[in-house]
């Protein structure tokens, strides 16, 4: 955080290093330690995670943004790390993105890459919906919630 603030009142470009992933073989392409960090990326989820999940209302309805998460996607994007909108809504791309793009322009937001896709290369994904589990076990980390499970 120290080398952020630095690089905030310097005004120099700082290479941002993902430390729990450092040598990892996390690319499509199996590469090691830096090389493979500039193709890292954070996924966030778009309904229910950065904008407010409202009932379906069609392609061009995207809910209030989540303060929250607006405020962190910001931060990440100023301290350099690559962040892609990972929506189910992108399975219909030419209905989806358009109206997707023009949420976050007027959010302030750059042009950022919106898929419906994760690949090697992702390192974290924010959603709503997700229950990490340790791995290699099917076991949740955490107590894990049915919030969209109907038990009758």
């Amino acid at each position: 955080m120290f080398r952020f603030l630095m690089q905030a009142f310097s005004g120099k470009k700082l290479h941002v290093r993902v430390p729990h992933t450092k040598g990892l073989p996390l690319t499509d392409e199996n590469k090691f330690g830096e090389e493979s960090e500039s193709s890292q990326w954070i996924g966030v989820d778009l309904d229910g995670t950065l904008a407010e999940a409202v009932p379906w209302q069609g392609f061009e309805h995207i809910g209030k943004p989540v303060p929250n998460m607006m405020k962190r996607l910001k931060i990440w994007i100023e301290m350099g790390y690559r962040v892609k909108i990972v929506t189910a809504r992108a399975q219909d791309p030419e209905k989806a993105i358009p109206p997707i793009r023009k949420w976050l322009q007027k959010q302030g937001l750059p042009d950022l890459e919106i898929t419906n896709a994760k690949d090697m290369d992702m390192i974290e994904l924010w959603d709503d919906r997700c229950v990490q589990v340790i791995p290699n076990t099917g076991n949740p980390v955490g107590p894990a919630s049915d919030p969209y499970r109907n038990r009758s």
